[in-house]
C-alpha cells in the first residue's frame, strides 16, 4: 500500500510505501482501545450509579432504624400499659366473684413466626428488626382483643348483679308496727292454727305503701280473704303481694321502681284492723318477708 505526501510550499513529494496487514492492525487495536475506553466510561459510570443507591439505600435504613427505635419505645409503653390494666382486671374479677384468667392463656401466642411481604431493599438487620416489632405487635394485638373481651364480661356480670339487687324486694313497703309474723298462728277469725304466709304491718288508714323492688305488676284488685291486693312480679322468681289495701295506685302491667308508692293501707277483706298483709314469694314458695326487709345503708 502506498502513501504519498505533498508538500505545498517546496513542492516535494513523499512515497511512503505501508503493508495492508499494519494498516488493519492499526485500525484494530484503536477499535480495541476505543472500545476498552467505552467499557470503562461506562462501568465507572455505573459505579457511580450504583454507589448513589448504596447511599441512597443507607440513609433509608438510617430513617428506617430511627423509626424502629421510636416504635419500639412506644410498643414498650403500651405493654406496660397492658400489664397495668390486667392487674386491674385482676382486683375487678376479685371484687366481682368471677374467675381469673389464668396466667398462661394471657400470655398465649399467636403462633407462627411473621413474616414480612418483602426484603428487597432493606438490610438484614432492619428486616429482622421488623420481623420482631410484628410478632410484639400481634402479641400485643391478642393480649388487648381478650382483655377487652374480659372487661366486657365484668360489665354485663356487674350490670346483671345491679339489675338484680335492683328487682330483690329489700326495703320496708309501709311504715308502722310489725303486728303478726310469718309462720304458724291462731287465726283470730276461726281459732285454728294456721299458716301466716306474710307479715302484718299495722299502720294508720291510707298510709302510703311502696314498692321494696323494681318489678311489673301482676295483679290489682279483689281478692278473697285479702280485699283489695296488688301482687308485683320482680324477676328472677321474685314476687311480692299486698292485701288489705284502701286504694291501689298503679295498673297491671305498670312498671314499678324501688320505692315508687303504689298503694294505701286499709282494712278491706277479712281484716280486724288497718294494715298492711305483706308477702314474699321465690318461685312461688312464700318466705318470711323480714329476711327481706334491710338497712339503707346495705342497699344503696
Amino acid at each position: 500500500m502506498d502513501i504519498i505526501l505533498i508538500s505545498g510550499k517546496e513542492n516535494r513529494r513523499l512515497n511512503l510505501h505501508v503493508k495492508l496487514a499494519v494498516v488493519i492492525l492499526a485500525s484494530l487495536v484503536f477499535i480495541a482501545l476505543l472500545l476498552l475506553f467505552i467499557y470503562n466510561l461506562t462501568l465507572f459510570t455505573s459505579h457511580r450509579v450504583d454507589k448513589r443507591k448504596l447511599e441512597r439505600l443507607n440513609q433509608e435504613n438510617e430513617i428506617v432504624r430511627f423509626e424502629i427505635t421510636r416504635i419500639e419505645e412506644e410498643i414498650a409503653n403500651l405493654s406496660i400499659l397492658i400489664d397495668s390494666l390486667e392487674e386491674y382486671d385482676k382486683k375487678l374479677r376479685t371484687y366481682a366473684s368471677l374467675n381469673p384468667i389464668g396466667d398462661d392463656l394471657r400470655s398465649m401466642g399467636v403462633g407462627g413466626s411473621s413474616q414480612l411481604h418483602s426484603a428487597k431493599g432493606v438490610s438484614t438487620d432492619v428486616y429482622n428488626d421488623l420481623a420482631s416489632l410484628s410478632k410484639t405487635l400481634d402479641n400485643l394485638l391478642s393480649r388487648s382483643r381478650l382483655q377487652k373481651e374480659s372487661f366486657n364480661n365484668i360489665v354485663q356480670y356487674l350490670d346483671e348483679k345491679k339489675f338484680l339487687r335492683e328487682h330483690t324486694p329489700s326495703i320496708i313497703p309501709v311504715q308502722g308496727w310489725f303486728m303478726s309474723g310469718f309462720g304458724y298462728r291462731i287465726d283470730p277469725f276461726t281459732g285454728q292454727v294456721k299458716m301466716h304466709e306474710g307479715l302484718d304491718i299495722a299502720a294508720p288508714p291510707g298510709t302510703p305503701i311502696i314498692a321494696p323492688a323494681d318489678g311489673t305488676v301482676k295483679f290489682a284488685g279483689e281478692r278473697r280473704g285479702f280485699g283489695l291486693t296488688l301482687e308485683i312480679d320482680h324477676g328472677y322468681g321474685y314476687t311480692t303481694l299486698y292485701g288489705h289495701c284502701q286504694r291501689i295506685d298503679v295498673e297491671e302491667g305498670n312498671k314499678v321502681t324501688r320505692g315508687d308508692v303504689i298503694a294505701h293501707v286499709g282494712s278491706t277483706g277479712k281484716s280486724t284492723g288497718p294494715h298492711l298483709h305483706y308477702e314474699v314469694r321465690v318461685s312461688q314458695i312464700p318466705v318470711n318477708p323480714i329476711h327481706y326487709i334491710l338497712t339503707p345503708s346495705i342497699i344503696d
